[in-house]
């Protein structure tokens, strides 16, 4: 991971393209250079759209979808075909999928490490992920991503990964 992760890096700084396309940029990269097993991933950004609103921008490559908080605490995963994972098919197009980010509202990225379990179907798993992180969405994100760290619903033998963004609102203040 940390090899696709410094090409990953390397193809942000140089491509100031979409989602989708940076990740079939990197597909091609790794077929031809490496001999990597195949990997999941999920490219986003969080840009302004338009009085206060945001728009979460993304591309996933078999990744589990992004997890929406609300600020009325509700939780929804939004959900979007994904594309293959990075070392199947260089040949199969990527897509990028936008939906958009309420002021205050967090989107959480994981792996699936945080929500598979033997002994129940994934989307239990994602259910339990959902609840769990609805029970902590106001609190501040360190807090909420060490919660979902700490009572996750997965047997806990698989990498586990959280990142959270909560996009800003200027009128929390106000």
């Amino acid at each position: 991971m940390a090899q696709i992760r410094n090409m990953l890096r390397a193809l942000l700084y140089d491509q100031r393209t979409s989602s989708s396309a940076v990740l079939a940029h990197l597909d091609r990269a790794l077929a031809a250079i490496t001999d990597l097993p195949v990997t999941t991933a999920c490219l986003a950004r969080m840009e302004p759209a338009r009085r206060g609103a945001w728009r979460l921008c993304w591309s996933s490559a078999g990744h589990p979808p992004p997890l929406l908080l609300t600020p009325d605490h509700r939780a929804r995963y939004l959900h979007a075909d994904p594309d293959l994972p990075l070392g199947v098919d260089i040949a199969q197009p990527r897509n990028d999928h936008t939906h958009p980010v309420p002021p205050g509202a967090t989107v959480i990225f994981f792996t699936d490490g945080l929500i598979e379990h033997p002994a129940h179907p994934i989307d239990t798993g994602l259910e339990r992920l959902a609840m769990l992180a609805a029970r902590g969405a106001a609190l501040p994100l360190q807090d909420l991503v060490q919660g979902l760290a700490d009572r996750h619903p997965s047997d806990g033998h698989d990498d586990m990964a959280i990142l959270a963004l909560r996009a800003p609102d200027e009128t929390a203040g106000a």
